[in-house]
């Protein structure tokens, strides 16, 4: 791997509506109001910024010109009829701080692009002077001039583009780091993170530290992990760990470097016997008195899908509203970061009265026969607004499609909660049922430990 760190993803939108945007003189960029219009312009206007390219100089277009590179673009797209999905792609080469210079940092970045996609794509490099380290901005189509193929971001591409960085940076006589650790996080995670919301590497991170501060042994470390629900495997050249029910494990050495097997085994004989084991223990159940006015008799009880939403939002500590606590279990932590979703796909069960599988099914398939038939309405329309020309009747078929649109919207969302809905029911189940199955062994350990006690103390 280079010294100079590498990225490398798409910007998606509707291109259709770009072209109608760029294809109106009266408009310019800073009007943009459609957020999907809005993301060519935005990675080409970023890269470009005056601001950061030392009033652009560092600014270079290949197969384009950078003033008008995104109607150029857009000319291309047209042309080969690829006018919806990605809209381009955004890369970014980024070196160490003081390891270039301006004027060689964007000739290496030049020279990366050009042998990368110069052969077959429209591109615009900048060079950004407004950060300690230097760092090249790439922002290219994602429709070839050439043949009209779209690029596809792979891995091996990705790849590719590491190994060209590597090479160019030795040519350039610059640094090389040899055996890098693939110690990344992964982007979903690293941004929950840097929220500040519960991940399933904060929960492995925080077991761990708990499972150490408690064990003398490796053996009493990996009954402590147990206990609160996880599964490990602490042997062969890489440590895991899993939440009990979850099919996919986790390798240590991904949490930070405290808890690779050699350090979490130092940490752990770092302490010796003078540590005194602490287990993890459950916060104790708060007792409250409440006033109810009406007959429970008479309520009607919840049922199925309903029943068992309230029941999960409970045991993640969401509800009562008034009164929030953390989840009473371990493994049910990262489940917190996904209680928007659930918000809406109960408020969504709740307004239809859906409690069972085959009402679920039924919703689903209506929502889908209106959404098919507004989306056949609003194709027609469009097709119509191509071949207007005049601008009453335009204007008119336009607000006709924004109509259709808003109404599309709503059901396009509610059918993805009622798949979402579908799915995460089994889950759910599984969670809550492992959950009580941990509780009632730690209950039936605590009763032998007490009988254990008794009998000893009546010797």
């Amino acid at each position: 791997m280079p010294l100079a760190v590498t990225s490398l993803w798409a910007i998606k939108g509707r291109i259709d509506h770009l072209i109608h945007y760029v294809e109106n003189p009266e408009k310019t960029s800073a009007g943009i109001k459609d957020k999907d219009l809005q993301a060519l312009w935005d990675v080409v206007g970023y890269t470009t910024n005056a601001n950061k390219t030392d009033q652009r100089l560092f600014v270079s277009g290949i197969n384009c010109l950078p003033e008008i590179a995104v109607q150029e673009m857009v000319v291309v797209k047209k042309q080969f009829r690829k006018e919806t999905g990605r809209l381009a792609y955004h890369g970014i080469l980024s070196f160490k701080p003081g390891e270039v210079t301006p004027e060689q940092c964007h000739e290496i970045g030049l020279q990366l692009a050009q042998e990368m996609w110069g052969k077959k794509y429209q591109i615009v490099v900048t060079t950004h002077l407004d950060r300690d380290h230097l760092h090249c901005h790439f922002a290219f189509n994602s429709v070839s001039f050439v043949d009209g193929k779209k690029y596809d971001r792979t891995n091996a591409e990705y790849a590719r583009m590491r190994t060209i960085a590597d090479r160019l940076c030795r040519e350039h006589e610059l640094s090389v780091i040899k055996d890098p650790q693939k110690t990344k996080t992964p982007r979903m995670i690293y941004l929950a993170e840097k929220k500040g919301e519960p991940t399933r590497y904060n929960v492995f991170r925080q077991a761990i530290d708990r499972a150490i501060a408690g064990t003398m042994t490796k053996y009493q470390f990996e009954s402590i992990l147990k206990a609160q629900g996880f599964e490990m495997k602490l042997y062969g050249k890489y440590w895991t760990i899993k939440i009990m029910g979850d099919d996919r494990a986790t390798r240590l050495y991904r949490l930070g470097e405290q808890y690779t097997g050699s350090s979490i085994t130092s940490r752990i004989c770092e302490g010796g016997l003078l540590k005194r084991p602490v287990l993890f223990q459950k916060a104790k159940p708060t007792v409250t008195k409440s006033r109810y006015h009406g007959d429970f008799k008479k309520t009607t009880k919840l049922t199925g899908f309903r029943a068992l939403y309230y029941r999960w939002l409970y045991i993640l500590g969401k509800l009562p509203k008034n009164k929030p606590r953390p989840p009473r279990h371990p493994i049910l932590w990262e489940e917190v970061r996904k209680l928007r979703r659930f918000s809406e796909q109960i408020r969504l069960l709740c307004r239809y009265k859906i409690d069972t599988s085959e009402q679920l099914q039924a919703f689903s398939d209506s929502t889908k026969s209106q959404m098919d038939e507004l989306i056949r309405q609003r194709t027609k329309i469009q097709n119509k607004l191509r071949r207007a020309k005049d601008p009453e009747i335009t204007v008119a078929l336009k607000a006709e499609k924004t109509a259709l649109t808003e109404h599309i919207t709503p059901l396009r969302k509610n059918l993805k909660l009622a798949a979402g809905i579908a799915e995460n029911t089994a889950r759910m189940k599984e969670k809550m049922a492992l959950v009580r199955q941990l509780e009632l062994q730690e209950k039936q350990k605590s009763k032998t430990k007490t009988k254990t006690k008794e009998k000893e103390h009546t010797r």
